[in-house]
């Protein structure tokens, strides 16, 4: 087997790869667009292995993204041959692709994943190549059937050197944050209960929804540069729709996939408007725009606006330590989500820690979502 780092010339084999395994129900656009494809070759951030057999067949592919403000650096879309399952070729490329990207880039503080859970194989994975579980995505994406993700990630002792301890947890995050500090063996953090607000808040004007990719991505790049911008760390992703209220006092960022997978990226609010009552606004607009489920991240150390997204009827469901660099600080993040879906988990097989968070996720469901009257049934 022959593993190396793609070039442009292997685009048609790649994404026949990917056709071939999924029979063309990929979610992920990259896989079927020669241009994208190209583009993320050349940009510099994008990295993009295969394997091949001794026959010169291409058996395998795994693509790494790379932020070198935040030396932070994702895999993602691994994909092997069904013929070649269960034979550790996986493991060398993403091995392979790993040992490359700390060779030649300036650094990686945290590396992360996120792995199918219709069967063993890819969290076993990796777990053999020291990654640490951090949290699970029900019903995150929809192929041939809906699928929950697993979130992992190597955190590099460099990472946890610069990490920001020293901050009050939300309450309900605690046992969410259990889970991680066992994994980690970090030191607990005291919790808080944040207070209601000492002024009236504003409620959202009227909002609507603007689809217009690349006005929506200058506009977003062009509000993060002014540090307008509230909740705008979501690694890897550009927003390609807006909801925004006429008068541009409101500009809500998203990025919506074609399987009705949704991020929130960015926000501008004034200081003195209802989060809460935004974001439950903007759950309506993105659902009736074809989202069927949605994801923020948020900061950990800052329990008012964890307070906000939890009144909005986000989950939390994945926490993640030092995950973005401030300066010369690393910060906590916590993952929310919010699906239209019914869940369906017949195709799961979870591994460890990842029931745990499944039984987690699903404690803070019943306790945002149903009536208390329901809770003991």
């Amino acid at each position: 087997m022959k593993m190396q780092l793609a070039d442009l010339g292997d685009i048609f084999e790649i994404s026949k790869l990917y056709f071939d395994v999924y029979q063309g129900n990929y979610p992920d656009p990259l896989m079927k667009d020669y241009k994208r494809m190209t583009a993320f070759m050349n940009s510099g951030s994008g990295f993009w292995f295969i394997a091949k057999d001794d026959a010169g067949q291409m058996i395998a592919s795994v693509l790494t993204m790379y932020e070198e403000s935040d030396y932070l650096a994702k895999a993602a879309a691994a994909v092997v041959r069904g013929e070649y399952r269960g034979q550790g070729v996986m493991e060398s490329l993403l091995g392979y692709a790993i040992s490359y990207m700390r060779n030649n880039t300036k650094g990686i503080d945290v590396l992360y994943s996120t792995t199918r859970t219709v069967n063993e194989a890819a969290q076993t994975l990796t777990e053999k190549l020291n990654f640490k579980k951090l949290g699970i995505f029900p019903n995150v994406h929809k192929t041939l059937e809906y699928e929950t993700h697993c979130l992992a990630g190597i955190i590099e002792e460099s990472a946890f050197k610069k990490r920001n301890h020293s901050y009050l947890l939300h309450h309900e995050l605690k046992s969410l944050f259990e889970i991680v500090r066992q994994e980690f063996h970090l030191d607990a953090l005291e919790t808080i209960e944040p207070l209601a607000p000492t002024r009236d808040l504003v409620e959202p004007p009227e909002l609507e929804i603007i689809k217009s990719p690349r006005f929506v991505n200058y506009q977003f790049t062009k509000l993060r540069n002014e540090k307008m911008l509230k909740f705008d760390f979501f690694p890897f992703h550009v927003p390609n729709m807006m909801i925004m209220s006429a008068d541009q006092s409101v500009e809500l960022f998203s990025h919506l996939s074609d399987d009705g997978y949704c991020v929130i990226i960015g926000v501008k609010l004034p200081e003195d408007m209802n989060f809460s009552s935004l974001f439950t606004i903007a759950n309506q607009l993105l659902r009736d725009s074809g989202a069927r489920y949605i994801e923020i991240m948020a900061r950990a150390d800052r329990p008012k606006i964890i307070e906000s997204i939890l009144r909005a009827k986000f989950i939390p469901c994945a926490f993640f330590p030092a995950f973005q660099q401030i300066e010369n600080k690393r910060h906590d993040f916590v993952v929310f989500s919010r699906s239209f879906e019914l869940f369906d988990f017949q195709n799961v097989k979870l591994k460890g820690l990842n029931q745990v968070y499944l039984e987690e996720y699903f404690k803070n469901w019943k306790k945002l979502s149903l009536n208390p009257k329901l809770l003991n049934l």
